[in-house]
């Protein structure tokens, strides 16, 4: 285990040139490295199980309250402005901040409309 260790850390961390000459086959992989790697990826495979099923939790509270409104075509809506987005429109806290009715032309993505 210690020279496959030590060849396998020459090879993945060469110092000169010399050290990229091939390693034979007979000492590159050894049974215990086969078992050791086998182990690193059902670890890998496991953590990666539990990511995403707590980021499928962290979505779903994310979400809880989100609606999905969806416009068809020649529907009318009201537009809400947003004070970052549209500054120059903004002349006090006092303004109008929805304008409309606009009609919906056509569906440019599932949150994106053309008006």
């Amino acid at each position: 285990m210690l020279l496959s260790t030590l060849l396998l850390n020459v090879y993945m961390d060469p110092l000169t040139p010399l050290d990229l000459l091939s390693i034979p086959l007979e000492s590159r992989v050894t049974y215990e490295d086969e078992v050791r790697a086998n182990e690193m990826k059902r670890t890998h495979e496991y953590v990666r199980g539990h990511i995403e099923k707590a980021n499928a939790a962290y979505k779903a509270r994310a979400n809880k309250h989100l609606k999905y409104l969806d416009f068809k075509p020649r529907d009318l809506v009201w537009l809400h402005l947003m004070k970052e987005r549209f500054p120059s429109r903004w002349k006090n806290k006092l303004s109008v901040s929805s304008n409309g009715p606009f009609q919906v032309i056509e569906k440019v993505g599932d949150n994106a409309d053309k008006l």
